[in-house]
């Protein structure tokens, strides 16, 4: 009843195409014209058995002959197979050759229920998992727990374990061990790659690893007196784990109740499965990972505050220091000194506040810097005639590069500011801060005169401060005195 290539226009064998019709899950049955059957395959055999005579009557009772002259696709085409006491519902679909014959697949009503069930089945299985609050709010082994037990009900298997590796493959530690017979979660387990080397070679394929009979397999036999029959395991199938395309772990659907062939769809779902999984597992590290950062920054933002406040009450205690020292001086240098290191203090107490204040941790806002310190001025001064004229871009400098600035800019505006004040006059003071790419440029001019020798002794720290900028000072005295010096951001 098998082969004919008379059938074909193509120069392919029957035996051929049969070697592929045979091994098809459906029923594939061709007929001529006439009606005789001149092939099917075994699936046929095994659905319906051994049958008498050639005609498709034979086979299938009550066959519609209208679809022998039907157009081409005419099809699906359903009934009753009485053959067997209407309890079949045959499905056929036609679809008709180039010689006319037709070829009839065969379709058991109730295999084809079960395998809409199926995908049903895995469908919701699928939206309850992408559902789940458990999976973005619940700890970890909560989040895999609900993963195993939806995937459990959709693949109608008691059990489903997710394990992971250790370094180099060389064992695998379970994170969640489900059996649908237990209310709780059962122990996780240890297994190693020297107890079980044939086992653990198949995960160098880093595929699905199907196995129909897990006891007598020759790559599960190992795992048979420890693991398989300790837990009642007659199937299963091994699906790996990936994060990253690095495999990390396997999720093994395991059937207590039959020996079982793991289809395409079940194998598709599995493969789903362990995205979830690793998806799971992934966010949950991610979450933690984000946590443990939170506290270590609210540590070091409350470490950062306390040294903050103790610099600072330090900076208060010198400044005190400094005032009751100055007022034991004996004569104008002295005073003039202690004068010149209390406003050398308070320039480093405003760069420490802007530091504090500003939301990086090495770098400092120095037009603002510069903002404090000419406020400073305006209220250690307030008698003087003196006017303060501020044109600052935006920069920000690091720390050590605004400490030097700064403590520049305090230089000598002191010194220009003292020199207003011998004046008695109506003076003044401009400061201009501009920035063209990574260039600053700190420029402070006056409408005062100022002795070139008297200046000399007065502007040394402001000459090695230029220095340590990496920058030379210059002095411009065409209209009063200015001084300026550019350095890199």
């Amino acid at each position: 009843m098998k082969g004919n290539s008379a059938l074909f226009t193509n120069p392919t064998p029957l035996d051929q195409l049969g070697d592929i019709l045979d091994n098809l899950p459906i029923g594939i049955v061709i007929v001529n014209s006439s009606g005789t059957i001149v092939y099917h395959n075994n699936c046929i055999t095994s659905q319906y058995g051994e049958f008498k005579g050639n005609n498709i009557a034979n086979l299938l009772a009550g066959f519609p002959q209208h679809l022998f002259t039907a157009a081409d696709n005419s099809f699906p085409f359903n009934y009753n197979d009485s053959l067997h006491n209407g309890a079949i519902n045959v499905q056929c679909k036609i679809k008709r050759d180039k010689n006319g014959n037709l070829l009839v697949s065969v379709v058991e009503g109730d295999v084809q229920l079960k395998q809409l069930r199926d995908i049903e089945a895995k469908k919701n299985a699928a939206e309850n998992l992408l559902r789940s609050a458990i999976l973005g709010t619940g700890t970890l082994e909560q989040a895999l727990t609900e993963v195993c037990r939806i995937a459990s009900a959709a693949m109608e298997v008691s059990r489903v374990n997710i394990w992971e590796f250790g370094d180099g493959i060389t064992s695998i530690t379970g994170l969640v061990n489900y059996d649908n017979r237990f209310t709780e979660l059962l122990p996780n387990a240890t297994l190693y790659r020297y107890q079980i080397p044939r086992y653990f070679s198949l995960f160098e394929t880093e595929e699905i690893i199907p196995t129909s009979d897990a006891l007598n397999h020759p790559s599960t036999a190992e795992l048979k007196e420890s693991y398989l029959e300790v837990n009642g395991i007659r199937s299963l199938m091994d699906v790996p784990v990936r994060i990253g395309g690095k495999m990390i772990g396997l999720v093994c659907f395991e059937d207590t109740k039959k020996m079982r062939d793991w289809d395409p769809g079940e194998q598709k779902f599995g493969l789903f499965i362990s995205q979830v999984i690793a998806l799971t597992i992934e966010s949950t590290r991610r979450k933690k990972t984000q946590n443990d950062l939170e506290l270590i920054l609210d540590e070091k933002r409350i470490l950062l505050n306390e040294i903050h406040r103790r610099v600072r009450n330090n900076f208060a205690l010198i400044q005190d220091l400094l005032r009751a020292e100055s007022g034991r001086a004996q004569d104008d240098y002295h005073k003039e000194l202690f004068s010149d290191l209390r406003n050398r203090i308070n320039s480093l107490d405003m760069l420490q506040r802007q530091l504090y204040q500003s939301e990086k941790v090495d770098r400092v806002n120095f037009r603002d810097l510069i903002l404090d310190l000419v406020a400073g001025y305006r209220s250690t001064f307030s008698g003087s005639q003196t006017d303060f004229i501020t044109t600052l871009d935006q920069c920000e400098l690091n720390v050590a590069k605004a400490s030097i600035s700064g403590l520049f800019v305090n230089e000598i505006m002191m010194m220009l500011m003292s020199e207003a004040g011998r004046l008695k006059s109506k003076e003044q003071i401009s400061i201009r801060l501009k920035k063209v790419n990574s260039r600053v440029n700190i420029a402070i001019g006056s409408s005062i005169n100022i002795d070139s020798r008297s200046e000399r002794e007065r502007m040394l720290t402001s000459f090695e401060l230029a220095q340590k900028l990496g920058s030379k000072l210059e002095i411009d005295r065409s209209k009063g005195t200015g001084y300026s010096l550019s350095f890199d951001a």
